[in-house]
């Protein structure tokens, strides 16, 4: 089999559509916990907000190469790449890169709408979505920032 068919498993579940259901349940469902659990607590969707941003960020713009051995297979081809690397094997603007980049701005307008234009929780929330955005735009493929996660 050549390498051009060959599918990188670390990143094919990503282009499902079911998948993106779950994903998008997932944020709903952290929502409803929340409300549930503190029903008093206004900055929930801040909360979620920051907690969507450092879980993406590590997990699609910090751990690099593949997860998992399979013997002979990508010979060291994706180990200095991120999972935003690998995905559609860096083709930018294909559906699934613009799932995941539309999803942070959807969650930060959520935020916006509910804890308003002012104050702390308005910085820490653009703050956090800009980094997250930034890191998904095609400037920035493959760019490490003074040298921090080169190796």
């Amino acid at each position: 089999m050549t390498d051009e068919f060959q599918i990188n498993r670390n990143q094919s579940w990503m282009h499902s559509k079911r998948f993106w259901v779950i994903y998008i349940v997932a944020i709903i469902a952290c929502k409803v916990l929340f409300s549930v659990l503190v029903p008093t607590y206004e900055y929930d969707w801040l909360t979620i907000t920051l907690l969507h941003a450092v879980i993406t960020f590590f997990g699609f713009h910090w751990q690099k190469g593949i997860p998992f051995f399979q013997a002979g297979w990508s010979q060291g081809k994706y180990s200095r790449l991120t999972l935003w690397e690998q995905i559609d094997r860096g083709q930018q603007y294909t559906p699934t890169r613009k799932f995941f980049t539309i999803i942070p701005i959807i969650l930060f307008m959520i935020t916006l709408h509910s804890n308003g234009y002012k104050g702390i929780p308005f910085y820490i929330n653009a703050i956090a979505s800009f980094v997250i955005v930034l890191s998904k735009m095609p400037r920035m493929d493959r760019v490490r920032l003074f040298g921090i996660n080169k190796y």
